[in-house]
């Protein structure tokens, strides 16, 4: 490419990096290098609940072609490779997928990169409890169509369907997410966190239990919090919710209106949100900022 060639590079081959857990099962994390290489910031991107990381393929490679290495990590019982499925002897909940975060920004991180922890949905609520018990990890945080499930955001039936939906997982094992056309196969720990958050409106999970508010409103870092038009499973109320237990943090709040561009669709069509984004990053990024 020439000095008049208006073309951007293109970015690098994908680069697939396997981490274990201490449970004998093994999860991957696929880098997105910009067209620079894999040096610089990364975005790693933390999955909504039942996506399988395959699904961001299209947004990281878009936004690594506007000049952001992003990752995409597997979420827990979602693996391609060397998971397990989740059951009545495989059991986890929002504590265990807080600690592959954990192992993935240790794994991005490992040769002094900057990270920006980019959470959808469900992403959004375990990512946020990783940067506020590890702020030091993190240079900064990226929200979309990330809702707290605090049933008052909702229709007066979230709160009955959210417990009963716990109650199912707890009763076959797993909550049979296909079969009812919510999420996927899911952990029952999970559900039961997941409708602990929906009933209460707290991060309150782990065992022993941990009630994270008190770390959630210290947070302060940079944050990008996006909502998505016509998003009935995260609607602007309850974005901002969640992003109103982070008091702290300096926001820059969007919302994305693109025909065609839902909950989920947001990644397959990233030209509705990469521009956001990147621009977002160009500003909160220390590196560039030092330059």
């Amino acid at each position: 490419m020439t000095d008049s060639d208006p073309r951007p590079a293109e970015p690098t081959a994908p680069i697939r990096q396997a981490i274990d857990r201490a449970d004998g099962t093994r999860f991957a994390v696929t880098l997105h290098p910009s067209a620079s290489g894999p040096t610089g910031p990364v975005v790693l991107v933390v999955p909504a609940m039942g996506m399988a990381a395959g699904y961001y393929s299209k947004f990281a490679t878009a936004l690594a072609a506007a000049g952001w290495s992003t990752a995409v990590m597997e979420q827990r019982g979602h693996e391609e490779t060397g998971g397990r499925r989740p059951g009545r002897r495989y059991n986890f909940g929002y504590a265990d997928l807080v600690t592959d975060i954990e192992a993935s920004v240790r794994l991005l991180s490992a040769d002094g990169a900057e990270v920006y922890l980019l959470g959808h949905s469900l992403g959004g609520q375990v990512g946020s409890v990783f940067a506020a018990r590890h702020p030091s990890r993190l240079a900064g945080l990226i929200l979309v169509a990330a809702p707290s499930p605090y049933w008052r955001s909702y229709s007066p039936l979230f709160l009955p369907v959210s417990q009963a939906m716990a109650l199912l997982a707890r009763f076959v094992g797993h909550f049979p997410g296909q079969r009812v056309r919510f999420a996927g196969r899911e952990a029952r720990g999970v559900m039961a966190d997941w409708a602990r958050l929906a009933r209460t409106g707290r991060l309150d999970f782990g065992r022993p239990r941990v009630d994270h508010g008190a770390a959630l409103a210290r947070l302060d870092l940079p944050a990008l919090v996006i909502s998505v038009e016509g998003d009935t499973l995260a609607p602007p109320a309850a974005v901002d919710r969640l992003a109103e237990m982070m008091p702290s943090l300096d926001v820059v709040r969007r919302h994305v209106e693109a025909e065609g561009v839902d909950h989920f669709r947001w990644a397959r069509r990233p030209e509705a949100v990469v521009p956001i984004i990147a621009g977002w990053l160009a500003e909160a990024a220390p590196a560039l900022r030092a330059r």
